[in-house]
């Protein structure tokens, strides 16, 4: 008698442990930041209590932000807190509690004057794709316009297309697009950039009548190309002092963040 209830104490922790590993599979999900710092030092993402403090994580300072990672958590943990804390002050400048069970979750976000602004993209249009744009450029409130442009390899043709014309720096730019002739593929796409110049010219560059930063490769901001509709795509551009950078705040899995 002695004997079977030892076997059926055994039987019963083996099933007890192995529920216990069950509950406690672990579970993951993507999570991407975008955005903009706009404050004088560094920021510092962490979830729960996992802090990314490898150099390539910290956001850079008057930069964008562009973090992603896969995070770890337990079944049944799916919510947990994200917070953003200035790496000098310590102070907490934005925070939020993240569902991690939809796979992935997409943040965006600016950081200005010491105010932490979440952006929310505008509502999808199946009929159409919508790109927008916002351009920092607070030195310079000019008029520009701006369009994708490409040289054809093989006749040498120019091909232009409008995305926006008269436009300025400090809001948001937003433009419905479907995939404009010529530029329909990626393949095209890769060949393309996007010219920012003084509104009415074509060869007069917007900012700091400068090139390098009135430019960008229209390669990896993943613009829509024949047949797709219902996008959402918002860029946030910074002219620096070698170059345009951007933030995609947009995150289409499997197609690009």
């Amino acid at each position: 008698m002695k004997s079977n209830v030892n076997i059926c104490l055994l039987f019963l922790l083996l099933f007890t442990a192995c529920n216990k590993e069950e509950l406690s599979a672990e579970m993951a999900a993507y999570v991407v930041v975008n955005g903009y710092n706009g404050g004088e030092n560094g920021l510092e993402i962490a979830i729960d209590t996992t802090r990314y403090t490898a150099f390539t994580k910290i956001v850079q300072s008057a930069g964008i932000i562009g973090f992603g990672t896969v995070y770890t958590y337990r079944q049944g943990q799916h919510e947990q807190i994200l917070t953003v804390r200035d790496t000098a002050t310590k102070q907490v400048v934005f925070s939020k509690t993240v569902d991690l069970s939809a796979a992935k979750v997409a943040i965006n976000f600016t950081y200005v004057d010491g105010k932490t602004t979440e952006y929310t993209p505008p509502a999808v249009d199946t009929a159409t794709n919508k790109l927008l744009f916002y351009v920092n450029f607070p030195e310079d409130e000019a008029p520009f316009d701006m369009f994708l442009y490409r040289k054809d390899a093989s006749t040498g043709e120019e091909l232009r297309y409008y995305l926006a014309k008269d436009v300025k720096p400090g809001s948001w730019i937003t433009v419905n697009y479907l995939a404009a002739p010529g530029f329909e593929t990626t393949v095209a796409l890769s060949n393309t950039s996007i010219y920012f110049t003084k509104a009415g010219t074509t060869d007069q560059w917007a900012f700091r009548d400068n090139e390098s930063v009135s430019r960008m490769s229209a390669g990896g901001l993943y613009l829509p190309v024949t047949g797709e509709k219902g996008l959402v795509q918002p860029y946030y551009l910074l002219p620096k002092v070698w170059q345009l950078e951007h933030a995609r705040m947009f995150f289409y899995p499997g197609r690009a963040k």
